[in-house]
């Protein structure tokens, strides 16, 4: 074969029929890739973008903005439906596709909030809040046993996570740490639960180990302690101002929300 086509074969098998083909899922090394480009992305073309436009990284931008969260999840779910089908809803396009959407809507809100009189963060929920609801009509609740059994894991782990953080740490009550942490284990929730019915896999690689080796239930649940509690806790207490907003935020919703209606689960043909 020579080095040429080993390299080639070793490309397409690990990085390129994961996207292109439903049944081969994540493997260790396009994971590496991803998160090492995601991690780059994030902190020398995200945060640097933000402060470009001008955008003031407070509460009020990450509601403007939080339309575009459960847009993605949409978006990315569309290809899993069967509603459309392309490679621009794969990762990590994906992630370039939904960049270029909220850039050019903020541009978009900026310059439409002096003439119109509003305020650009306001402006830019509504045009997530639009596109958002141009995706729903796709969807329709049709496992209710499914969905009461969400409800009653996240009820169960809502109640422990505020207990033991009351009981042992009250100083970690604050929206920094238990809404990053709290959308994972909403994710975990989501997975879990989806697993147990046919038709559903879990497709990153982290997660199938903890799940092969605990069970659905506990294997997320232990894999989203241990990885993103201590990543939460790091960021609150090392970052200042608005980066530690802006790195909480991508660790809540873009590792957090964003699979929870996406990629966590996906229907085998």
């Amino acid at each position: 074969m020579g080095l040429f086509g080993g390299v080639k074969s070793f490309l397409v098998e690990k990085f390129w029929l994961p996207i292109v083909d439903e049944s081969v899922y994540y493997n260790p090394f396009n994971t590496a890739l991803y998160s090492m480009l995601f991690a780059v992305a994030a902190a020398y073309i995200g945060f640097p973008a933000l402060k470009k436009l001008d955008v003031d990284l407070d509460r009020q931008f990450f509601t403007g903005i939080a339309p575009f969260v459960f847009l993605a999840g949409a978006l990315r779910s569309l290809k899993d439906i069967e509603a459309v089908n392309t490679i621009l809803l794969e990762t990590p396009f994906i992630y370039l596709l939904m960049f270029g959407v909220v850039v050019a809507s903020i541009f978009a809100a900026k310059k439409l909030a002096p003439r119109m009189g509003r305020d650009e963060n306001k402006l830019l929920l509504g045009i997530g809040s639009i596109l958002l609801l141009l995706i729903l009509p796709f969807y329709s609740i049709s496992n209710l046993t499914g969905l009461a059994m969400i409800l009653g894991v996240t009820i169960t782990w809502v109640a422990a996570l505020y207990t033991v953080l009351k009981i042992f740490v009250p100083r970690l009550l604050t929206p920094e740490f238990y809404i990053p942490v709290a959308t994972h284990y909403m994710d975990a929730s989501v997975t879990s639960v989806a697993l147990l019915f046919p038709g559903t896999a879990e497709k990153h690689v982290l997660a199938q180990f903890f799940i092969d080796l605990l069970g659905p239930i506990i294997g997320m649940f232990l894999m989203k302690t241990l990885v993103i509690v201590p990543a939460v806790y790091y960021i609150r207490r090392e970052a200042e101002g608005e980066k530690k907003l802006y790195y909480l935020f991508l660790i809540a919703v873009l590792l957090g929300i964003y699979p929870v209606r996406s990629d966590i689960t996906r229907r085998l043909n």
